[in-house]
This record gives C-alpha cells, structure tokens and sequence, in this order.
C-alpha cells in the first residue's frame, strides 16, 4: 500500500499521466475513504466489546 501511495505521489509531482485504474482513484472523495474507515473500525471495536 505504501508503495501504491508513493508511487502516485511520484508521478503526480513529475506531471505525467497516471494509469487510468491510478487516476480513479485519485479523482475518489477522501470523505467517503474517512467515512469506510471509521465505520470498519467501530464496528470491529463493538465486535471486540461485544465479545468480552
């Protein structure tokens, strides 16, 4: 994952094109990537509360 993450950086900064599936996801909301990950990590966190 990190790798993905830098490598975009790296060709975003030099100005070339990125690889269409690269460029979707680029173009994706933060928000709704925020909003997944939170919601996965409270429901895991009930999960592990519920379990106790």
């Amino acid at each position: 994952m990190a790798l993905l993450v830098i490598g975009t950086q790296l060709l975003e900064r030099r100005g070339e094109r990125l690889p269409s599936r690269l460029g979707r996801l680029s173009e994706h909301s933060s928000l709704l990537w925020t909003i997944g990950t939170g919601l996965i990590l409270a429901l895991s966190l009930l999960r592990w509360l519920l379990q106790r």
